[in-house]
């Protein structure tokens, strides 16, 4: 899950103004390009404003505190090594991704 969420009042902290759809994006593509058979889910505050972007494993997993896209292959490195994460290729790899 990745934090989205702006807050109405722009001198608050949020996830969305530090880049956080960048990261989603960054992630997205990467877990398409890798083939790994996750769902990467945007969503709303998760009550990290201060360290965002918030980013966590679902369910229950820990949370990842101010990432960057830079900071995206060797996130999914570690999470392909720990979680043992099963690669998926088939026809649905090759899809453009939802709303293009």
């Amino acid at each position: 899950m990745v934090c989205i969420n702006r807050r109405l009042r722009s001198d608050l902290a949020s996830c969305a103004a530090r880049n956080s759809g960048d990261l989603a994006e960054a992630i997205e593509d990467e877990v398409r390009r890798r083939g790994l058979a996750v769902r990467v889910e945007r969503t709303v505050c998760m009550g990290r404003c201060d360290f965002g972007p918030t980013v966590r494993i679902a369910p229950g997993g820990a949370f990842h505190l101010g990432m960057t896209p830079a900071d995206v292959p060797g996130f999914l490195d570690r999470l392909e090594t720990d979680l043992d994460l099963k690669k998926e290729f088939n026809e649905f790899n090759n899809l453009p991704p939802p709303g293009s």
